[in-house]
Protein backbone atom coordinates (compact mmCIF):
# COMPACT_ATOMS: atom_id res chain seq x y z
CA UNK A 1 0.00 0.00 0.00
CA UNK A 2 2.85 2.37 1.14
CA UNK A 3 4.67 1.40 -2.30
CA UNK A 4 1.37 2.29 -4.52
CA UNK A 5 0.74 5.47 -2.79
CA UNK A 6 4.64 6.26 -3.14
CA UNK A 7 4.16 5.41 -6.87
CA UNK A 8 1.65 7.71 -7.43
CA UNK A 9 2.89 10.69 -5.32
CA UNK A 10 5.95 10.26 -8.03
CA UNK A 11 3.77 10.40 -11.10
CA UNK A 12 1.67 12.81 -9.68
CA UNK A 13 4.61 14.69 -9.43
CA UNK A 14 6.02 14.10 -12.41
CA UNK A 15 2.61 15.38 -14.21
CA UNK A 16 2.78 18.92 -12.56
CA UNK A 17 6.49 19.31 -13.36
CA UNK A 18 5.38 18.15 -17.06
CA UNK A 19 2.63 21.39 -16.86
CA UNK A 20 4.84 23.83 -14.87
CA UNK A 21 7.53 23.24 -18.18
CA UNK A 22 4.78 23.48 -20.53
CA UNK A 23 3.55 27.06 -19.25
CA UNK A 24 7.61 28.12 -19.50
CA UNK A 25 7.74 27.27 -22.46
CA UNK A 26 4.18 29.39 -23.76
CA UNK A 27 5.05 32.02 -21.37
CA UNK A 28 7.20 33.79 -24.01
CA UNK A 29 4.35 33.21 -26.53
CA UNK A 30 1.60 34.97 -24.56
CA UNK A 31 3.69 37.48 -22.72
CA UNK A 32 4.68 39.03 -26.45
CA UNK A 33 0.76 38.42 -27.65
CA UNK A 34 -0.11 40.69 -24.71
CA UNK A 35 2.32 43.14 -25.81
CA UNK A 36 1.38 43.34 -29.17
CA UNK A 37 -2.20 43.13 -28.49
CA UNK A 38 -2.02 46.22 -26.09
CA UNK A 39 1.13 48.12 -28.96
CA UNK A 40 -1.38 47.37 -31.24
CA UNK A 41 -5.04 48.69 -29.30
CA UNK A 42 -3.09 51.80 -29.07
CA UNK A 43 0.52 52.41 -30.21
CA UNK A 44 0.87 55.89 -28.06
CA UNK A 45 1.49 52.82 -24.92
CA UNK A 46 4.63 52.04 -26.87
CA UNK A 47 5.79 55.40 -27.34
CA UNK A 48 5.36 56.09 -23.72
CA UNK A 49 6.88 53.16 -22.29
CA UNK A 50 10.07 54.03 -24.32
CA UNK A 51 10.49 57.81 -23.16
CA UNK A 52 9.91 56.31 -19.62
CA UNK A 53 12.72 54.23 -20.63
CA UNK A 54 14.77 56.47 -22.34
CA UNK A 55 14.37 59.27 -19.27
CA UNK A 56 15.59 56.63 -16.83
CA UNK A 57 18.68 56.30 -18.66
CA UNK A 58 19.43 59.53 -19.05
CA UNK A 59 19.07 60.69 -15.51
CA UNK A 60 21.10 56.98 -14.56
CA UNK A 61 24.29 59.07 -16.09
CA UNK A 62 24.17 61.24 -13.14
CA UNK A 63 25.42 58.38 -11.39
CA UNK A 64 27.29 56.51 -14.36
CA UNK A 65 29.34 59.17 -15.32
CA UNK A 66 32.11 60.12 -12.99
CA UNK A 67 32.16 63.66 -13.43
CA UNK A 68 28.13 64.33 -12.91
CA UNK A 69 28.48 61.80 -10.27
CA UNK A 70 31.40 63.83 -8.80
CA UNK A 71 29.88 67.49 -8.88
CA UNK A 72 25.94 65.89 -7.64
CA UNK A 73 26.71 62.99 -5.38
CA UNK A 74 24.21 60.70 -3.82
CA UNK A 75 21.26 63.32 -4.15
CA UNK A 76 21.55 61.81 -8.06
CA UNK A 77 18.66 59.86 -6.57
CA UNK A 78 16.48 62.48 -6.50
CA UNK A 79 16.46 62.66 -10.16
CA UNK A 80 15.69 59.45 -10.96
CA UNK A 81 12.71 59.58 -7.99
CA UNK A 82 11.65 62.45 -9.96
CA UNK A 83 11.73 60.90 -13.29
CA UNK A 84 9.60 58.20 -11.97
CA UNK A 85 6.44 60.11 -10.15
CA UNK A 86 6.57 62.90 -12.27
CA UNK A 87 6.75 61.46 -15.85
CA UNK A 88 3.12 60.64 -16.86
CA UNK A 89 0.84 59.19 -19.92
CA UNK A 90 -0.33 62.90 -21.46
CA UNK A 91 1.68 66.22 -21.91
CA UNK A 92 -0.94 68.33 -19.43
CA UNK A 93 -0.69 64.89 -16.58
CA UNK A 94 3.78 65.44 -16.79
CA UNK A 95 3.17 69.45 -16.82
CA UNK A 96 0.52 69.35 -13.77
CA UNK A 97 2.85 67.43 -11.56
CA UNK A 98 6.19 68.32 -12.83
CA UNK A 99 5.39 72.14 -12.35
CA UNK A 100 3.88 71.17 -8.97
CA UNK A 101 6.38 69.25 -7.84
CA UNK A 102 9.52 72.40 -8.72
CA UNK A 103 7.11 74.95 -7.62
CA UNK A 104 6.50 73.23 -4.19
CA UNK A 105 10.26 73.10 -4.05
CA UNK A 106 11.64 75.76 -4.92
CA UNK A 107 8.95 77.86 -2.68
CA UNK A 108 9.51 75.62 0.30
CA UNK A 109 13.14 75.88 0.45
CA UNK A 110 12.66 79.38 0.00
CA UNK A 111 11.02 79.66 2.84
CA UNK A 112 12.57 76.98 4.96
CA UNK A 113 15.65 79.59 4.33
CA UNK A 114 14.27 83.09 5.26
CA UNK A 115 12.53 80.82 8.58
CA UNK A 116 16.10 79.36 8.99
CA UNK A 117 17.61 82.97 9.38
CA UNK A 118 15.59 84.44 11.84
CA UNK A 119 15.79 81.54 13.51
CA UNK A 120 19.29 80.79 14.30
CA UNK A 121 19.50 84.20 15.58
CA UNK A 122 18.05 83.37 18.62
CA UNK A 123 18.63 81.13 21.46
CA UNK A 124 18.31 77.73 21.63
CA UNK A 125 14.63 77.06 23.10
CA UNK A 126 13.23 80.04 20.99
CA UNK A 127 14.58 78.25 17.82
CA UNK A 128 12.58 74.97 18.60
CA UNK A 129 9.49 76.65 19.69
CA UNK A 130 9.93 79.05 16.27
CA UNK A 131 10.16 75.96 14.00
CA UNK A 132 7.10 74.02 16.00
CA UNK A 133 5.13 77.29 15.26
CA UNK A 134 5.75 77.72 11.84
CA UNK A 135 4.89 73.80 10.88
CA UNK A 136 1.82 74.46 12.49
CA UNK A 137 -0.08 77.39 11.30
CA UNK A 138 1.88 76.73 7.50
CA UNK A 139 0.47 73.10 7.15
CA UNK A 140 -2.96 74.34 8.73
CA UNK A 141 -2.79 76.91 6.44
CA UNK A 142 -2.14 75.12 3.65
CA UNK A 143 -4.66 72.01 4.42
CA UNK A 144 -7.46 74.39 4.95
CA UNK A 145 -8.74 75.52 1.64
CA UNK A 146 -10.64 72.68 -0.41
CA UNK A 147 -9.87 74.83 -3.23
CA UNK A 148 -5.51 74.23 -2.81
CA UNK A 149 -6.42 70.77 -2.33
CA UNK A 150 -8.26 70.01 -5.43
CA UNK A 151 -6.12 71.89 -7.97
CA UNK A 152 -2.68 71.61 -6.56
CA UNK A 153 -2.50 68.72 -3.94
CA UNK A 154 0.35 67.28 -5.37
CA UNK A 155 2.23 70.62 -5.29
CA UNK A 156 1.38 71.15 -1.60
CA UNK A 157 2.01 67.82 -0.62
CA UNK A 158 5.74 67.79 -1.93
CA UNK A 159 5.93 71.63 -0.08
CA UNK A 160 5.18 70.31 3.23
CA UNK A 161 7.43 67.31 2.58
CA UNK A 162 9.76 69.62 1.91
CA UNK A 163 9.43 72.55 3.86
CA UNK A 164 9.41 69.81 6.98
CA UNK A 165 12.60 68.00 5.76
CA UNK A 166 14.90 71.40 5.74
CA UNK A 167 13.15 73.42 8.50
CA UNK A 168 12.73 70.30 10.95
CA UNK A 169 16.81 69.05 9.75
CA UNK A 170 17.93 72.47 10.12
CA UNK A 171 17.74 72.01 14.14
CA UNK A 172 20.35 68.87 14.63
CA UNK A 173 21.90 69.37 10.99
CA UNK A 174 24.46 71.92 10.25
CA UNK A 175 24.80 71.80 6.66
CA UNK A 176 20.77 71.08 5.80
CA UNK A 177 20.90 74.11 3.48
CA UNK A 178 23.41 73.22 1.59
CA UNK A 179 21.89 68.96 1.14
CA UNK A 180 18.54 71.26 0.13
CA UNK A 181 20.38 73.10 -2.72
CA UNK A 182 21.86 69.98 -4.53
CA UNK A 183 18.39 68.43 -3.84
CA UNK A 184 16.50 71.09 -5.51
CA UNK A 185 19.30 70.85 -8.48
CA UNK A 186 18.46 67.15 -9.56
CA UNK A 187 15.26 67.86 -8.85
CA UNK A 188 15.08 70.19 -11.36
CA UNK A 189 16.87 68.30 -13.61
CA UNK A 190 14.55 65.82 -13.78
CA UNK A 191 11.26 67.40 -13.82
CA UNK A 192 13.44 69.20 -17.29
CA UNK A 193 13.94 65.84 -18.54
CA UNK A 194 10.37 64.80 -18.31
CA UNK A 195 8.92 67.84 -19.78
CA UNK A 196 11.33 67.42 -22.29
CA UNK A 197 10.49 64.11 -23.53
CA UNK A 198 6.68 64.61 -22.62
CA UNK A 199 6.06 67.88 -24.65
CA UNK A 200 9.05 67.46 -27.66
CA UNK A 201 9.21 63.87 -28.62
CA UNK A 202 5.96 62.34 -29.31
CA UNK A 203 3.60 64.26 -27.40
CA UNK A 204 0.24 62.83 -26.05
CA UNK A 205 -2.49 65.74 -25.08
CA UNK A 206 -4.54 65.14 -22.28
CA UNK A 207 -6.98 67.70 -24.53
CA UNK A 208 -7.18 65.78 -27.67
CA UNK A 209 -8.04 62.78 -25.24
CA UNK A 210 -11.10 64.76 -24.15
CA UNK A 211 -12.33 65.83 -27.35
CA UNK A 212 -12.31 62.42 -29.09
CA UNK A 213 -13.49 61.06 -25.57
CA UNK A 214 -16.72 63.62 -26.05
CA UNK A 215 -16.76 62.60 -29.22
CA UNK A 216 -17.62 58.62 -28.78
CA UNK A 217 -19.50 59.24 -25.83
CA UNK A 218 -22.18 61.42 -28.16
CA UNK A 219 -22.05 58.38 -30.84
CA UNK A 220 -21.84 55.65 -28.25
CA UNK A 221 -25.38 57.12 -27.26
CA UNK A 222 -26.63 57.28 -30.29
CA UNK A 223 -26.07 54.00 -31.11
CA UNK A 224 -27.61 52.82 -28.00
CA UNK A 225 -30.83 54.67 -28.35
CA UNK A 226 -31.05 53.44 -32.09
CA UNK A 227 -30.54 49.27 -30.48
CA UNK A 228 -32.51 49.86 -27.68
CA UNK A 229 -36.04 51.19 -29.86
CA UNK A 230 -34.87 48.88 -32.84
CA UNK A 231 -34.87 45.56 -30.40
CA UNK A 232 -37.90 46.67 -28.62
CA UNK A 233 -40.12 46.96 -31.87
CA UNK A 234 -38.85 44.18 -33.33
CA UNK A 235 -41.24 41.84 -34.71
CA UNK A 236 -39.75 38.68 -33.40
CA UNK A 237 -40.11 37.30 -29.84
CA UNK A 238 -37.85 39.11 -27.56
CA UNK A 239 -36.89 35.99 -26.23
CA UNK A 240 -35.72 34.50 -29.59
CA UNK A 241 -34.16 37.84 -31.02
CA UNK A 242 -32.33 39.26 -28.11
CA UNK A 243 -28.70 38.26 -28.04
CA UNK A 244 -25.84 39.01 -26.03
CA UNK A 245 -23.82 40.72 -28.40
CA UNK A 246 -27.20 43.23 -29.04
CA UNK A 247 -26.93 43.80 -24.74
CA UNK A 248 -23.11 44.10 -24.87
CA UNK A 249 -23.76 46.96 -27.77
CA UNK A 250 -26.59 49.02 -25.49
CA UNK A 251 -24.49 48.19 -22.18
CA UNK A 252 -20.95 49.84 -24.23
CA UNK A 253 -22.77 52.66 -25.04
CA UNK A 254 -24.61 54.35 -22.04
CA UNK A 255 -22.30 52.69 -19.51
CA UNK A 256 -18.99 54.79 -21.15
CA UNK A 257 -20.74 57.89 -20.67
CA UNK A 258 -22.33 56.85 -17.06
CA UNK A 259 -18.71 56.24 -15.85
CA UNK A 260 -16.72 59.31 -17.64
CA UNK A 261 -17.32 62.04 -14.74
CA UNK A 262 -14.14 61.24 -12.91
CA UNK A 263 -12.45 60.71 -16.43
CA UNK A 264 -13.42 64.14 -17.69
CA UNK A 265 -12.56 65.99 -14.95
CA UNK A 266 -9.30 64.70 -14.60
CA UNK A 267 -8.51 65.36 -17.98
CA UNK A 268 -9.84 68.97 -18.26
CA UNK A 269 -7.78 69.71 -15.35
CA UNK A 270 -4.72 68.30 -17.19
CA UNK A 271 -5.50 69.99 -20.26
CA UNK A 272 -5.70 73.56 -18.22
CA UNK A 273 -1.92 72.89 -17.92
CA UNK A 274 -1.17 72.52 -21.60
CA UNK A 275 0.55 75.20 -23.83
CA UNK A 276 -0.89 76.17 -27.33
CA UNK A 277 0.69 73.14 -29.72
CA UNK A 278 -1.74 74.12 -33.11
CA UNK A 279 -4.42 76.09 -34.10
CA UNK A 280 -7.53 75.20 -32.58
CA UNK A 281 -5.53 73.65 -29.55
CA UNK A 282 -7.76 76.17 -26.77
CA UNK A 283 -9.73 73.52 -25.50
CA UNK A 284 -12.95 75.24 -23.17
CA UNK A 285 -12.20 72.52 -20.62
CA UNK A 286 -15.06 73.79 -19.15
CA UNK A 287 -17.29 73.42 -21.54
CA UNK A 288 -16.49 69.54 -21.99
CA UNK A 289 -17.42 68.76 -18.76
CA UNK A 290 -20.87 70.79 -18.64
CA UNK A 291 -21.39 69.27 -21.85
CA UNK A 292 -20.49 65.94 -19.98
CA UNK A 293 -22.25 66.01 -17.48
CA UNK A 294 -25.59 66.82 -19.75
CA UNK A 295 -24.47 63.40 -21.96
CA UNK A 296 -24.15 61.39 -18.44
CA UNK A 297 -28.25 63.35 -17.35
CA UNK A 298 -28.91 61.52 -21.34
CA UNK A 299 -27.36 58.57 -20.16
CA UNK A 300 -30.01 58.02 -17.36
CA UNK A 301 -32.60 57.65 -20.30
CA UNK A 302 -31.04 55.03 -22.34
CA UNK A 303 -30.77 53.23 -19.16
CA UNK A 304 -34.53 53.40 -18.85
CA UNK A 305 -35.06 52.47 -22.28
CA UNK A 306 -32.83 49.39 -21.36
CA UNK A 307 -34.79 48.69 -18.58
CA UNK A 308 -37.61 48.40 -20.81
CA UNK A 309 -36.30 45.51 -22.70
CA UNK A 310 -35.47 43.73 -19.36
CA UNK A 311 -38.47 43.75 -17.52
CA UNK A 312 -40.42 40.76 -16.99
CA UNK A 313 -43.34 42.07 -17.78
CA UNK A 314 -43.70 42.96 -20.94
CA UNK A 315 -46.38 44.99 -23.23
CA UNK A 316 -48.13 42.76 -25.68
CA UNK A 317 -46.85 43.27 -29.56
CA UNK A 318 -50.54 44.59 -30.56
CA UNK A 319 -50.00 48.00 -28.19
CA UNK A 320 -46.65 48.02 -29.25
CA UNK A 321 -47.57 48.23 -33.02
CA UNK A 322 -49.95 51.31 -32.06
CA UNK A 323 -47.00 53.95 -31.19
CA UNK A 324 -43.69 52.13 -33.63
CA UNK A 325 -43.88 55.03 -35.94
CA UNK A 326 -43.76 58.01 -33.55
CA UNK A 327 -41.32 56.12 -31.08
CA UNK A 328 -38.97 55.02 -34.49
CA UNK A 329 -39.09 59.02 -36.02
CA UNK A 330 -38.20 60.40 -32.32
CA UNK A 331 -35.36 57.84 -31.76
CA UNK A 332 -34.26 58.62 -35.33
CA UNK A 333 -34.14 62.25 -34.92
CA UNK A 334 -32.36 62.03 -31.34
CA UNK A 335 -29.52 59.45 -33.02
CA UNK A 336 -29.63 61.93 -36.07
CA UNK A 337 -28.94 65.23 -33.26
CA UNK A 338 -26.34 63.07 -31.39
CA UNK A 339 -24.35 61.97 -34.42
CA UNK A 340 -24.14 65.61 -35.98
CA UNK A 341 -22.87 66.64 -32.29
CA UNK A 342 -20.31 64.10 -32.17
CA UNK A 343 -19.49 64.97 -36.02
CA UNK A 344 -19.11 68.83 -35.19
CA UNK A 345 -17.24 68.78 -32.52
CA UNK A 346 -15.09 66.26 -34.50
CA UNK A 347 -14.51 68.83 -36.77
CA UNK A 348 -14.28 71.91 -34.57
CA UNK A 349 -16.76 73.38 -36.63
CA UNK A 350 -20.13 74.85 -35.60
CA UNK A 351 -23.16 72.69 -36.38
CA UNK A 352 -24.28 72.73 -40.06
CA UNK A 353 -27.98 72.66 -38.79
CA UNK A 354 -27.84 73.76 -35.60
CA UNK A 355 -31.19 76.28 -35.85
CA UNK A 356 -33.33 72.97 -37.55
CA UNK A 357 -32.10 71.01 -33.99
CA UNK A 358 -33.23 74.02 -31.75
CA UNK A 359 -36.43 74.49 -33.33
CA UNK A 360 -37.35 70.26 -34.09
CA UNK A 361 -40.19 69.80 -31.62
CA UNK A 362 -39.08 65.94 -32.13
CA UNK A 363 -35.88 66.64 -30.52
CA UNK A 364 -35.94 65.86 -26.69
CA UNK A 365 -34.83 69.31 -24.51
CA UNK A 366 -31.47 67.32 -22.93
CA UNK A 367 -30.81 67.34 -26.46
CA UNK A 368 -30.96 70.75 -27.29
CA UNK A 369 -29.31 71.36 -24.10
CA UNK A 370 -26.22 69.66 -25.88
CA UNK A 371 -26.43 71.43 -29.03
CA UNK A 372 -26.35 74.70 -26.81
CA UNK A 373 -23.31 73.71 -25.21
CA UNK A 374 -21.71 72.63 -28.33
CA UNK A 375 -21.97 76.10 -29.61
CA UNK A 376 -20.09 77.33 -27.04
CA UNK A 377 -17.43 74.62 -27.03
CA UNK A 378 -17.18 75.37 -30.71
CA UNK A 379 -16.84 79.28 -30.07
CA UNK A 380 -14.12 79.02 -27.53
CA UNK A 381 -12.09 76.71 -29.99
CA UNK A 382 -12.03 78.89 -32.58
CA UNK A 383 -10.49 81.58 -30.43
Amino acid sequence: MELAMAILAKENWKRNIHVISQKLKRFPGLLWQTIWKVGRDDPRRVIHALKVGLSLTLVSLLYLLEPLFEGIGQNAIWAVMTVVVVLEFTAGATLCKGLNRGLGTLVAGSLAFLIENISEKSGHVFHAVFIGTAVFVIATYMRFFPYVKRNYDYGVLIFLLTFNLITVSSYRVSNVMKIANERLYTIFIGCGVCLLMTLFIFPIWSGEDLHNSTVAKLEGLAKSIRACVDEYFSDVEKEMTREKSSDRSIDKGYKAVLDSKSQDETLALHASWEPRHSRNCRYPWEQYVKLGAVLRHFGYTVVALHGCLQTEIQTPRSYRALFKDPCSRVADEVSKALIELANSIKRTAPLLSRDTLRLSPRVPARSRRCSEISAKTFSRLQQ
